[in-house]
């Protein structure tokens, strides 16, 4: 059985963290990831994507807090399952976060990470494009666009 709730609390315990903490996760007691793979098991992913894209959108007001929860979600391995509207979700990422700004902080990871989840719902191919940069896809771009525009 659904429980909305439950679900609802386990985000904020799993997203409402500091990634880059020493404390976070110590080798040998990952209970947060723990606590991911328990979701991943109970419930549909779609219904966790919901939960988790409505936390960064609604809670993650900063790049650094963007790049913090994205962190959290490569931990938590989201990038393994087809993200519905991959584009939107890349998008928004890239419009929080300037990658000119932080490339030194994260850009690698942030290409990767997005380059990740596309290729997962299948729109985008290593195999057939090795060079591919995901914030630098006109579908991308586009979708920043979007959020730049609804944004002024």
């Amino acid at each position: 059985m659904f429980n909305k709730e439950y679900l609802q609390e386990k985000t904020e315990y799993l997203l409402n963290c500091n990634f880059f903490d020493d404390n976070f996760d110590p080798e040998g007691r990952e209970d947060h990831l723990a606590c991911a793979e328990e979701l991943f098991c109970s419930y549909p992913f779609t219904e966790i994507f919901s939960e988790w894209n409505n936390y960064l959108r609604k809670k993650c007001l900063t790049a650094k807090d963007v790049i913090n929860c994205c962190n959290l979600l490569s931990y938590y391995g989201i990038q393994d399952y087809p993200i519905p509207d991959a584009y939107d979700f890349v998008g928004y990422i890239y419009f929080m976060v300037d990658i000119n700004k932080y490339w030194d902080i994260a850009g690698d990871f942030l290409d990767g990470f997005c380059t990740s989840i596309l290729e997962k719902a299948g729109e985008v191919s290593l195999m057939n494009d090795p060079s591919y940069q995901s914030w630098n896809d006109p579908k991308v771009i586009a979708v920043i666009s979007k959020y730049q525009r609804a944004n002024k």
